[in-house]
């Protein structure tokens, strides 16, 4: 089975290094849409032997209606630089997402897509000095996201997530997610972004930005998540009685 690993990234040159190291032991190769970094990230990714494409924007919108519209349209765009593979499975990963392929059995011709449950990983007081992949603790709420996929001539990416999967869609395998336990300095950009660059609507909540405008300065968490509610361990991660689905599907 051909695996090739797709991403769309900017500025990641704190975490890529380690997440293409990842991502290498489980995909043939890989390929990369650069949303116009202006540190050394696309370097990094041409130091390793199975990033077969670097692809580029040639321009940086910071307008919040242009910055959702690409988050769909720049996917499409890599999906369809990597299917010159002829892959069997594609796998869409962030620059600081580690997955884990457990129950996941890519022989089963009845699946057409894994939906992979993702955890956030903190800062906390115990590991603040750390190097972000020693992080101890993650929050309770998982989303379930379609990562692993067969390509198909149906395939869209409208936004975050593909569409047009062919075939059946199941449950396997988890992603630590690293979003917002890299350093601090990576929380405040973070913070920064979607205050500045996402003001959509989600069903049941606030605007992105004005829940992350109420973040800043809150990079270290004590014992509970952005959600208030008490911090778990990876080890926790299939204890049905403590996680808790985060039905909102929050970005980051």
């Amino acid at each position: 089975m051909r695996v090739v690993g797709i991403t769309r990234i900017r500025n990641e040159s704190g975490v890529i290094e380690h997440t293409l190291e990842h991502v290498s032991k489980f995909v043939d190769s890989i390929y990369v849409y650069d949303d116009c970094s202006t540190d050394n990230t696309i370097d990094i990714c041409k130091s390793f032997a199975k990033v077969k494409g670097i692809f580029k924007s040639k321009s940086w919108s910071s307008i919040p209606t242009d910055r959702m519209r690409l988050e769909g349209t720049q996917r499409q765009y890599i999906y369809e630089k990597c299917l010159v593979e002829k892959p069997d499975w594609v796998y869409y990963f962030d620059a600081d997402e580690f997955a884990f392929l457990d129950g996941v059995d890519l022989s089963d011709s009845s699946i057409g897509g894994y939906r992979m449950r993702l955890f956030d990983f903190y800062i906390t007081e115990q590991d603040k000095n750390d190097h972000f992949l020693s992080r101890k603790y993650m929050g309770p709420e998982f989303r379930d996201i379609l990562t692993l996929f067969r390509p198909s001539i149906g395939i869209k990416f409208p936004t975050r997530l593909p569409g047009g999967v062919i075939g059946g869609i199941k449950n396997a395998g988890f992603i630590k997610h690293y979003g917002k336990s890299i350093s601090v300095e990576n929380w405040e950009n973070k913070c920064n972004y979607y205050i500045n660059h996402l003001f959509e609507n989600q069903p049941g909540n606030s605007t992105i930005s004005e829940k992350w405008r109420k973040r800043k300065g809150k990079a270290i968490h004590i014992d509970m998540s952005d959600y208030n509610r008490k911090l778990i361990t990876w080890h926790d991660r299939k204890n049905e009685s403590i996680i808790v689905s985060n039905s909102a599907g929050e970005a980051e």
